[in-house]
């Protein structure tokens, strides 16, 4: 798909929205909604990550963010069922929640990078995994399915002893009909370029920026490769670490494309019909 071909077709959906959003149009576009449409929930989870994935009555967790508020966000979504739960990696920002989702929710199986832990959450669990009898397969994992989306799920390309966490990251492709969208945790340019040379990546619709727009986790021949029309950037206002970083954005604005950060536009709910053509909404004040 083009990008000039995409970019039209979204400002079209968008304005579908709009009118869709009239009185009497509104209730019928609500009961529709989950049983027809892939929603991909970029939550605004402050300075961490979680991303909800579902279809119908499934759906899949990728990373808790920092707190076991994210219990709370799959309440509100009307989530009690995971058919997976996601950890991109094991930093507290990414999995700080998921000793709380794994108590609570009752989750058919676990994806992570498989390294040791290396903090306290990341043996919590663990040992919740192990009590609870959740399954948690080392890869290669098959596709994960929700309805006829498609979610692939890979790890690092990178070799070594020297590889650090962040480029432990796994790789999350979700794909329906025509639709792409990537979401690589807090992958740094070593793990985006062996991703490159392995020749997985493909042209993209949507992009999470990997590690929340740091500087270290974007080149223009990444951009140049995945060709998003849009980039998400989970990140909390006023953070610490500079996110994102000016030149990260420098890069993500470029060619035209629509950047999403949910520090300014709050929850980013990208949602999918089975051709793959899309529309975004957003929780905050900058609806576009």
């Amino acid at each position: 798909m083009g990008a000039i071909g995409n970019a039209m077709t979204s400002r079209l959906l968008r304005l579908v929205v709009l009118l869709l959003a009239l009185p009497g149009a509104l209730a019928a576009q609500r009961e529709t909604t989950h049983a027809d449409t892939l929603e991909i929930h970029v939550l605004d989870v402050g300075q961490g990550d979680a991303a909800l994935i579902r279809l119908g009555g499934e759906a899949v967790l990728v990373d808790a963010s920092r707190g076991r508020d994210i219990v709370l966000w799959l309440e509100d979504l009307g989530v009690d069922t995971l058919l997976a739960v996601i950890a991109s990696h094991n930093h507290a920002d990414h999995i700080g929640g998921m000793p709380a989702v794994l108590s609570d929710h009752l989750v058919r199986r676990y994806l992570a990078n498989g390294r040791a832990p290396e903090n306290q959450v990341a043996a919590d669990v663990e040992a919740i995994l192990a009590e609870r009898g959740i399954e948690a397969p080392a890869p290669p994992w098959e596709p994960l399915h929700l309805g006829d989306a498609r979610i692939t799920v890979f790890p690092t390309a990178l070799r070594g002893d020297d590889v650090t966490e962040n480029n432990s990251s796994l790789g999350v492709l979700v794909e329906r009909g025509r639709f792409k969208a990537l979401l690589t945790g807090d992958s740094e340019v070593d793990e985006l370029n062996a991703w490159l040379e392995s020749g997985i990546i493909p042209d993209l619709d949507l992009l999470k920026a990997a590690h929340h727009g740091a500087r270290d986790a974007v080149t223009p021949g990444w951009l140049q490769r995945t060709r998003p029309e849009v980039v998400v950037i989970s990140v909390g206002r006023d953070n610490p670490y500079g996110h994102p970083h000016p030149w990260a954005m420098r890069y993500y604005l470029a060619g035209n494309r629509t950047v999403y950060r949910t520090d300014m536009d709050g929850t980013v709910v990208i949602a999918v019909d089975r051709h793959g053509r899309y529309l975004i909404r957003t929780s905050g004040a900058r609806e576009r």
